[in-house]
């Protein structure tokens, strides 16, 4: 069995970047801490500790990272089971907390999944939501018991544009009720956070757009709600002039004289960690304030839950397509049914593939077998996909802005993006 020690510390190895924030789903987060006879009836692969999957955890045997995107769309109730890696953290880590505007403008959140029966009833949506003061009570009292920072509560406008979202209850809403809706939510949270649990969790406004002029009008409606910093959703990051866009707006208006955080939803590591850390340093030069930019993504738990992939280091060469994460299919047959075929993947290095073989993942073995995972299996190679997101974020960045860092060996695009942020963040 391998002598444990203390893993590596990603978290110092953030210090000046912008930060990576893996979307935690609650499956993996329950995991670390479950009954270990409810996973594989207790035969874990030796030298296998379910704790070890809780990257929150600064001593950790594999490695830690105390940053982490939690969303309150995951859950009914406003308190986390007692297995949750969240609910188990220590004071130093720092999550920030959804508050599900996606669950929502979905219809899945099963507080508002009734209303699709008055879809068509856009008024009628309208005014049940209005009514729900529970819905917004409990989001609230989820971000601010689990959250240091959490994004308010937003009624998406990508309703009336993402194919995915055609059942929504919301659909038929115009822009100008999702505005007035998400106003309502703002003065909820506003006069409410921190009311119900004592709690004391700072707040980012979520700034939306979708396109003929709903930026500006979103905008205008939220712009004077006094929060702590702020948080890009929609069409307001879809793209790196949008956002700088909409940083030089708040800069113009002094609405980050005070901010803390500033957040965009739905970015990947290695090429955006890079324009997060930059906009970070100029923001900070201009401010005079240690405000923190922050990014998220899925990838990680949809590479290995959804597609049962494995991610690999970019090369983050001049070729700009090498910036990209790679990944490709988890070797899964049952050729690796003999407990005592231990084989690695020795050219895809984390904590993870260090430690356990391809033969540990696999928990089916027979020679008809069609499916291989089971949720360890899942969780493990999760793990393994986070190491690689952080790791490509910090990379890059030291590529990037280490002293003897030289751009000219840099991508093209690249290069001409860092000076545009330097250009409109001056």
């Amino acid at each position: 069995m391998p002598v444990h020690s203390i893993g590596e510390n990603l978290t110092a190895q953030y210090e000046g970047y912008a930060i990576y924030l893996p979307s935690l789903q609650r499956g993996y987060a329950n995991l670390p801490y479950s009954d270990v006879a409810s996973v594989r009836d207790g035969n874990l692969p030796q030298g296998c500790n379910l704790a070890d999957l809780d990257f929150l955890n600064p001593n950790n045997n594999l490695w830690h990272c105390k940053y982490v995107l939690y969303s309150a769309g995951q859950f009914e109730k406003a308190t986390l089971p007692a297995t949750d890696m969240v609910a188990r953290r220590s004071k130093d880590t720092v999550v920030l907390g959804d508050s599900g505007g996606f669950q929502i403008g979905m219809g899945s959140l099963k507080a508002v999944s009734d209303l699709q029966k008055y879809s068509k009833q856009p008024n009628a949506v309208y005014h049940q939501w209005l009514a729900r003061r529970s819905v917004r009570d409990n989001i609230l009292r989820w971000l601010d018991t689990n959250s240091d920072y959490a994004m308010t509560l937003d009624m998406p406008l990508w309703v009336h544009t993402n194919p995915q979202a055609k059942s929504s209850p919301f659909i038929n809403l115009n822009t100008e009720q999702l505005i007035e809706l998400s106003v309502e939510n703002l003065r909820y949270f506003a006069d409410n956070r921190g009311k119900a649990t004592g709690a004391k969790a700072k707040y980012l406004n979520v700034l939306q757009d979708a396109g003929n002029g709903t930026g500006e009008a979103w905008y205008h409606a939220v712009k004077d709600f006094d929060f702590e910093g702020w948080a890009f959703g929609g069409d307001t990051k879809s793209g790196l002039d949008p956002i700088l866009k909409w940083i030089r707006r708040l800069l113009d208006d002094q609405k980050l004289d005070h901010a803390e955080w500033l957040h965009i939803l739905m970015l990947s590591p290695a090429e955006h960690a890079v324009y997060c850390t930059a906009i970070q340093k100029q923001l900070r030069r201009l401010l005079g304030t240690e405000i923190t930019v922050s990014y998220d993504s899925s990838s990680p738990f949809q590479t290995a839950g959804k597609y049962e992939k494995i991610c690999q280091m970019p090369a983050l060469t001049s070729d700009i397509k090498t910036w990209r994460i790679p990944s490709m299919p988890f070797p899964q047959h049952p050729k690796y049914k003999k407990q005592d075929d231990v084989r690695y993947l020795e050219d895809i290095q984390s904590p993870i593939s260090k430690r356990f073989s391809i033969n540990d993942l696999h928990v089916e073995r027979g020679l008809f077998a069609q499916t291989f995972f089971d949720k360890l299996s899942a969780c493990l190679l999760t793990n393994h996909n986070i190491y690689v997101y952080h790791r490509a974020a910090i990379i890059a960045c030291n590529q990037v802005f280490a002293d003897n860092a030289d751009w000219d060996k840099l991508p093209t695009r690249i290069r001409e993006n860092l000076n545009k942020i330097q250009a409109v963040l001056s």
